[in-house]
């Protein structure tokens, strides 16, 4: 009985914990963009493509990123690629986190505060990323659209630079912000994230078992 008790319950507590980094990771992530956004120096390229999109909807931008976020869910569903619960739960903590941010803090008068605030963001990120990825329980959707293109013969590279392109300059007609800000989370969110996935944990193995939908 007592070996039966051990084996229903480690698998609980794994769950619980995958969980806990993936709801926890994302929170973070969500503050780390709420740092660009308040910085308003710039934001990174998505960002400048929801930014762009809010001002013309006029709705915030954690909207935006819910919103957009659910019909690149339907895109991923169309085109068969896997969605798990982190996937899901991407789509809605981030948004929420932003704008809950944004709606108690505003943007500092000191151009140094501002710089630091932009400086912070892509590491707040990275170690967010880090939890919610290492959870093991699916991608984001904007992840989940780039392997939708390598499957079909792109390369990793062409695949994000042509995504991230076209997402730039859709958001730059649309108005959305950018600057020095933008540079900076570019350049910096991918070391970011592998110096913590590196240095500090690398999280557990990918759990393709509790994806909700893979064709």
């Amino acid at each position: 009985m007592l070996t039966r008790f051990i084996y229903k319950f480690l698998p609980q507590r794994e769950t619980m914990k995958r969980g806990a980094a993936t709801v926890s990771g994302l929170v973070i992530f969500g503050c780390g963009l709420a740092l660009l956004f308040l910085a308003d120096l710039g934001v990174g390229p998505w960002d400048v493509l929801h930014d762009g999109l809010a001002n013309h909807l006029n709705r915030s931008p954690g909207t935006i990123i819910i919103s957009l976020g659910a019909l690149l869910l339907v895109f991923l569903f169309l085109f068969r690629q896997p969605l798990g619960p982190a996937t899901i739960a991407n789509v809605v903590i981030i948004g929420l986190v932003l704008d809950l941010v944004m709606r108690f803090v505003e943007t500092p008068e000191s151009f140094i505060i501002r710089l630091m605030m932009t400086s912070a963001s892509p590491i707040v990120v990275g170690l967010g990323s880090m939890f919610y990825l290492g959870a093991g329980l699916g991608v984001g959707p904007r992840d989940g659209l780039m392997t939708a293109l390598i499957e079909r013969g792109q390369g990793v590279a062409k695949a994000r630079t042509v995504i991230e392109a076209a997402i730039f300059v859709g958001g730059v007609l649309l108005g959305g912000s950018y600057g020095i800000g933008t540079l900076i989370f570019a350049f910096g969110v991918g070391p970011s994230y592998q110096f913590f996935k590196h240095q500090v944990w690398a999280g557990w193995p990918e759990s393709t078992r509790r994806y909700v939908y893979r064709r």
